[in-house]
């Protein structure tokens, strides 16, 4: 039987969750975004690219003005468990948000987007290819004040399909 590595999905899920936004924006979001939280989902792992549920808890700190930093755990199976962690910054000039994230079975991604609203559109840059190519999407979406959804879209294989790697929803404590 094989066991997902939730590190990947997961973190890159967790770390996206935690991005700034537009300007003058960035106190208001980072309400929404702050605080322990725990949910649950669906990830896709492994080279035949498996979906598997998996449950993590995160606490979301902000760091000074302009930042965001997330620490955590997925579990799958109730016994694989892997850390994740991501820091982002928010530029207020241009709005920007870039960040990392650090859990993923290929090593640190780096992570660019922007503020929407109240919600994040974000690129994952992987440091070495995963389920073939560099690059993945990731939309955060705000649902309420203490809820909110990570998307995170890749293509599966060269040629494949661009299909959900990370479907999550996580709550506040």
């Amino acid at each position: 039987m094989h066991r997902p590595s939730p590190r990947r999905s997961c973190g890159v899920v967790l770390l996206l969750c935690v991005a700034t936004g537009s300007a003058g924006a960035a106190p208001a979001v980072f309400d929404l975004y702050t605080g322990s939280f725990s949910g649950s989902g669906t990830i896709v792992e492994g080279p035949d690219a498996s979906p598997h549920q998996v449950r993590c808890r995160f606490t979301i700190l902000q760091q000074g003005a302009t930042g965001l930093s997330l620490q955590g755990t997925c579990r799958a199976y109730l016994i694989v468990a892997r850390s994740v962690s991501a820091r982002l910054s928010w530029d207020p000039r241009s709005g920007q948000v870039t960040g990392t994230y650090t859990g993923s079975r290929v090593g640190t991604a780096q992570l660019t987007g922007r503020q929407v609203g109240s919600n994040f559109d974000l690129a994952i840059e992987w440091p070495k290819p995963l389920y073939g190519d560099t690059k993945a999407q990731m939309k955060v979406v705000s649902l309420d004040s203490d809820r909110f959804l990570i998307l995170v879209t890749d293509r599966i294989g060269t040629n494949g399909p661009v299909r959900a790697t990370t479907d999550l929803t996580l709550l506040r404590r």
